[in-house]
């Protein structure tokens, strides 16, 4: 088994710390990394069902492809709406990349809404709520997500990410904190990673590189500065409609484009 060079501190179970960011840690900084972890964890859910793509190579149809669903995302409603990487769960993107695989002669190649089955939310105590897509932006690699029955929300609240409540300045090489899910197979345990703002991008929209590695968990997962006042969400940088490098996108803009999830249509 291959293991990757992460910085993190697990709660729960205990494995080695590599990186020199989380060896260099003072005490009262690993305090506030578990303090942030244990306060937000419950928002931490995750994401599952089946993508189906159906492809058309002229009259023909291509057996559709079907890819399992299990990622993490970021409750930021009580009423349970989440938040995720749009690129990984709708394959659409992945097909682009690869279009020219699926070139036959001059015949075109069209490529079907992508339909998803099963979609839930899987809550850190196990259960599992089936879920519905409210809304989309590939610009912003977002998705939302919220409970098919809205019922659910008069039954309980859920924890939540406040993006309202949100930490709007951001300094390069400052400390952050990155919460995360380990994936199934560490039974989704929850992760804290110490990480640092290394850059920041103003145009065309902003968005801010952490040192979060390149772990596939801390997708669709929140970042927080030490008072617990969260950053942003971290997803993928689009490049002419591709998912490129993580990067952190400000926890303004995803709650302004998570308005339209609410907005009547």
């Amino acid at each position: 088994m291959k293991f990757s060079a992460c910085s993190l501190v697990v709660l729960g179970i205990l494995v080695p710390v590599v990186s020199p960011r989380a060896l260099a840690l003072s005490d009262g900084e690993a305090a506030t990394g578990r303090l942030i972890a244990r306060r937000y964890g419950d928002a931490i859910v995750g994401v599952r069902g089946t993508a189906i793509m159906r492809i058309t190579v002229g009259e023909r149809t291509v057996p559709p492809k079907e890819d399992k669903i299990d990622v993490n995302g970021t409750m930021i409603t009580a009423t349970g709406l989440t938040v995720t990487s749009l690129n990984a769960i709708d394959l659409r993107t992945a097909f682009e990349a690869m279009r020219s695989q699926f070139k036959s002669g001059s015949e075109p190649v069209e490529l079907a809404k992508t339909e998803f089955k099963g979609l839930r939310l899987r809550l850190a105590d196990g259960t599992e709520i089936p879920a519905k897509i409210a809304w989309k932006d590939l610009s912003r690699d977002l998705v939302f997500l919220a409970p098919a029955d809205e019922t659910v929300a008069d039954k309980r609240l859920f924890a939540f990410v406040n993006l309202n409540d949100a930490q709007e300045s951001a300094s390069v090489l400052g400390n952050y904190y990155h919460v995360s899910r380990a994936g199934e197979g560490f039974q989704r345990v929850l992760l804290v990673r110490a990480c640092t703002v290394t850059a920041i991008i103003e145009r065309p929209l902003r968005l801010l590189m952490v040192s979060t590695d390149l772990c596939s968990d801390v997708i669709g997962c929140p970042v927080f500065d030490p008072s617990g006042r969260v950053l942003g969400i971290c997803l993928h940088c689009m490049d002419n409609g591709l998912p490129k490098s993580p990067v952190v996108v400000p926890a303004a803009d995803v709650a302004a484009i998570g308005a339209n999830a609410f907005a009547p249509r």
